[in-house]
């Protein structure tokens, strides 16, 4: 499909890394949902660990396309946070800490006439995330993650980190930005790069990217929705791809004629009425 657009940029960043995390924002919509689990799908059966986040949760809108089920609310830390609920700092007079026999042992010295330290006090959470390359998809700046962001700020801005979008407002924060406004959608953009660059494209995958595009171009009403747009549901389809079921339009109410109350007024027989009838046939005598 290099024919419509050179997807060089982001070609070896796709390719070469070996883990990704799937990134999308706190303004959700059908086609940005569709166009990232496609291709969560697809780097997932090219053989990539991927894992896919966002920080709100899935409504039932996008409860039609494929693999929304994987889609989590925090990304899988790496790095153990213990807390120590109500013990501030001024309570502690050592930490440290010991390896014996394959166990690690953390000792948390009390200071003189502080009570120790009591299991429902603990707490255990993780954070930081340890990925090959951070993979937005339809997010306009770093701050559209919400959560996301303030929790694993420097996993994604350290990071190798690729930014595809079509709004023409994005603020290409990445390492690696390729945004295309003219495209009509999202999911137009992922069905093009998977076929230029050979990636995995099966039935499930292509049926969320058609569902993508129909919403995105009002049912391919927009002008943007141009010769690029149609070869794209034309891949689509021809993967397998399960068309979208048709929405009906909301039905116009009929309101029904109103009757006249109180008595009709009296139709008047026209002057012929009282005229005699002459019968004029063709009888031969």
């Amino acid at each position: 499909m290099k024919d419509f657009y050179d997807f060089t940029p982001v070609e070896e960043a796709l390719l070469s890394a070996q883990t990704f995390a799937v990134v999308l924002p706190t303004d959700l919509n059908t086609d940005k949902v569709a166009a990232a689990l496609a291709l969560s799908l697809s780097l997932k059966k090219a053989g990539k660990q991927v894992e896919i986040v966002c920080a709100v949760p899935m409504t039932v809108e996008y409860s039609s396309l494929v693999g929304v089920d994987k889609i989590r609310q925090k990304m899988g830390g790496r790095n153990l946070l213990i807390s120590f609920v109500g013990y501030n700092e001024d309570s502690i007079e050592k930490v440290s800490y010991q390896s014996e026999n394959n166990q690690f042992n953390l000792v948390i010295q009390p200071k003189e006439g502080i009570p120790p330290i009591t299991s429902d006090k603990i707490k255990y959470s993780y954070f930081g995330s340890q990925v090959g390359m951070v993979l937005t998809v339809g997010v306009n700046h770093w701050a559209s993650l919400g959560e996301l962001y303030s929790r694993n700020k420097e996993s994604f801005e350290e990071n190798q980190s690729l930014n595809i979008d079509v709004n023409p407002q994005n603020q290409q924060f990445a390492k690696i930005n390729f945004v295309k406004s003219e495209m009509s959608s999202l999911s137009e953009m992922v069905t093009l790069l998977l076929s230029s660059l050979n990636l995995p494209f099966d039935e499930d995958i292509a049926s969320n990217l058609l569902l993508g595009m129909k919403k995105a171009t009002f049912n391919f009403s927009l002008e943007k929705a141009g010769v690029s747009t149609f070869e794209a549901v034309a891949l689509c389809l021809r993967a397998g791809g399960r068309r979208p079921l048709h929405e009906p339009q909301p039905q116009r109410r009929i309101e029904p004629r109103r009757q006249r109350v109180g008595p009709q007024p009296q139709r008047r027989p026209s002057p012929d009425w009282y005229r005699p009838k002459i019968y004029k046939g063709d009888t031969k005598v």
